[in-house]
């Protein structure tokens, strides 16, 4: 008989080591970690929340790692009884919960603004930047942008590009400044920002768009509005960052060749 293909699962939380503070596990380029970082930024508790990356517990595919999440994804918000909590939203609601009473709400007023917070959300998560699914080598849209050629053939790539331009017009239809929602920040916020730092950098730098914001000056409008926050011009620096430590590895030039190699496709 042959026994039946097991993973390494999350341990129970009886046997994980207790910590002081709660610790989240994020890397800078990351989109979604830095959701989280910025969260942790606007509310001003750094000092309550232990920062460390997946290299700290032996790597994404490590079993240390997958005894903490078994999805192997970024981020997760390890707790000091040993929980551990993963999947952004899912952390921001936790930290927006337990520290309620500090810093600012990022909550829409009405039903109507956080029914719209959380269907922009969705759209970004869903669409955008999740390839619903644990195996490493299932991509995101966004994946297109960086991802290398061997897990995304040029079709694939094109039609994610495609996807990525649909979906930015959807927002445009949505957003309403000067904020996603309006007057209130949101979760929303939080979730497109980093992404839209990956769109600027990655959009004309690999694909060759000339402006991310032709014809969508709502988003436009309010990725300037976002810039004007301090804990995001630090988000902002941290994702830059990474970007440009890719392109020094020359992450993307084999997508470049892939691009010059199929010049029928609509990039």
């Amino acid at each position: 008989l042959v026994e039946p293909r097991r993973s390494v699962m999350a341990e129970p939380i009886s046997k994980r080591p207790r910590v002081e503070k709660p610790i989240l596990i994020s890397v800078p380029v990351g989109n979604n970690p830095a959701r989280i970082r910025l969260l942790i930024y606007l509310k001003g508790i750094e000092d309550q929340i232990e920062i460390k990356t997946p290299f700290d517990y032996g790597g994404l595919q490590s079993d240390e790692y997958k005894r903490i999440n078994p999805q192997c994804k970024m981020p997760v918000l390890i707790l000091p009884d040993g929980t551990t909590i993963y999947e952004s939203k899912v952390i921001s609601g936790y930290i927006l919960d337990r520290w309620q009473g500090t810093g600012p709400k990022l909550q829409a007023s009405t039903p109507e603004t956080r029914a719209l917070s959380a269907q922009i959300n969705a759209i970004h998560d869903l669409y955008i930047a999740s390839a619903n699914a644990s195996d490493p080598r299932a991509t995101a849209n966004q994946g297109c942008m960086y991802k290398p050629v061997d897990l995304i053939d040029a079709d694939s790539r094109a039609s994610k590009v495609a996807e990525i331009a649909k979906q930015l017009d959807i927002l445009e239809g949505l957003v309403k400044g000067p904020f996603c929602v309006g007057e209130d920040m949101t979760e929303a916020d939080l979730a497109m920002y980093p992404t839209f730092i990956f769109f600027i950098v990655m959009l004309p730098k690999v694909f060759g768009w000339p402006d991310v914001f032709h014809a969508r000056p709502k988003l436009k409008e309010w990725m300037s509005h976002m810039e004007t926050l301090e804990p995001v011009q630090r988000v902002k620096a941290e994702v830059e960052g990474g970007l440009q430590n890719w392109e020094k590895q020359k992450r993307f030039d084999p997508i470049l060749e892939q691009i010059k190699a199929a010049p029928g496709l609509k990039w």
